[in-house]
Parts: structure tokens; sequence; C-alpha cells
């Protein structure tokens, strides 16, 4: 299942970071977590940190399994000193949820982007989410579930009851709460709460880094 770590019909990719990064930097900043270091557990080839360190945030990328494309020399760690750590599209891979959560636990907010199990459904057999072509799925989630693997760890939840869900230990902000209820709203908070916070791209100064790690000594 794993010969190749994204699979080929993962056409939504792309896509799903531009969304997440957006929706991530607006529930940040709203929680004042802007000054803090970010982790992308299971980030891919990097889009979502590229994207979210574009947006001004210190945002790390954390995948042992897969090529790191655009975060190159941003690699971070559970371990660190995490404000905000970002699971997308990981939760239905996980052999261990417990596991994986108790090492992320020090962080203040954990966003994670899966589908839950639709309300009502009795034959999981026609759930398109399972996609038996790739193997890759394993674990699936209801919120009542997701709600109790977070008060395991001492965290609260918040869900869009579809395919958004925040574990936080503080209450969130009403600005939070609306990105979680309508994600679109990140495209307007996020932009604002960024100038609030006189944020500027992370780019330049990445490749600037970059540079001088590829110029000889």
């Amino acid at each position: 299942a794993y010969s190749d770590p994204i699979s080929r019909i993962d056409v939504g990719l792309a896509s799903r970071c531009v969304g997440l990064a957006r929706t991530t930097e607006a529930i940040v900043r709203a929680e004042h977590l802007g000054h803090r270091r970010h982790l992308d557990y299971g980030g891919g080839y990097g889009l979502l940190t590229r994207l979210v360190r574009d947006r001004g945030l210190d945002m790390h990328h954390f995948d042992p399994f897969t090529d790191n494309l655009f975060a190159q020399g941003l690699e971070g760690s559970p371990d660190d000193d995490n404000g905000c750590v970002t699971l997308v599209e990981v939760f239905e891979h996980l052999t261990d949820p417990i596991e994986v959560v108790a090492s992320l636990s020090k962080a203040d907010i954990i966003i994670v982007s899966t589908l839950v199990v639709p309300t009502g459904m009795t034959d999981l057999s026609t759930w398109w989410y399972l996609i038996p072509e790739i193997g890759q799925h394993v674990t699936f989630w209801t919120v009542a579930a997701l709600d109790k693997l977070g008060e395991k760890f001492g965290y609260r939840l918040t869900s869009d009851s579809n395919n958004l869900h925040v574990l936080h230990r503080a209450p969130l902000s009403r600005l939070s709460r609306a990105v979680i209820k309508d994600q679109r709203s990140a495209a307007v908070i996020g932009p604002l709460l960024r100038r609030r916070d006189h944020a500027t791209p992370l780019g330049p100064v990445d490749a600037t880094i970059a540079r001088a790690s590829v110029l000889p000594s």
C-alpha cells in the first residue's frame, strides 16, 4: 500500500493544502499564536508548510516517509515547542492514533482534517472514503471518537462535523469558531489578522538561507 506514500489518485492534494493554509493561518492568528513555531505532521511533499510560511507563520515540516520537496531545511519535530500542529489527511492512516496524539500533546491546538463517518451510515462498504484501491485508509472516525481522543490528553474538540476538527486546551475565540463553521471565511479573516500582526512572508528569508546552504564556503 505504501510503495508510493502518496497515491497517484490523490488529485486533491494541492487544492487541499491551499485551503488548509488559509484555515490554519486564520485559526492560529485568531488564537494569538502567530509568534510561535508550528508543525505540519505527516506533511507529505511539504506544500502546506511552504504555503503557511508564505503567510508569515513559522511552520515546519515532519514526514519521515515522503520526499520533502517544498520545505527542505525546514524540518521540525513533535518534540519542539509547537503552538499549532496540523494533520491533514493523516488520521485515517494511523494504526495507533493514541500514540501519535500523545507525542503531539504539548501543542496548544491540533488541527485535524479527516472525513468523519456520515451520520446514519450503517453500511460502510459503500462509503467512498474507504478507497480500497490504495489500501492506506485504515482508521475511521466519528465526532464522538475524536472528542474522546482529545479528552484523553486534556483537549476540547470543536468540529464542523465533516472534515475539520480542532483540539484545543483554552476556549476558542469567536473568529476561530467562525472559520471552523465556514472555512471560506478564512480567506477574509486570515489576511486581516496578518495585517494586525504586521506579519510578512517568510519566503525571502527562507530563500536567503537556502542560497547560503548551496554556495561553496
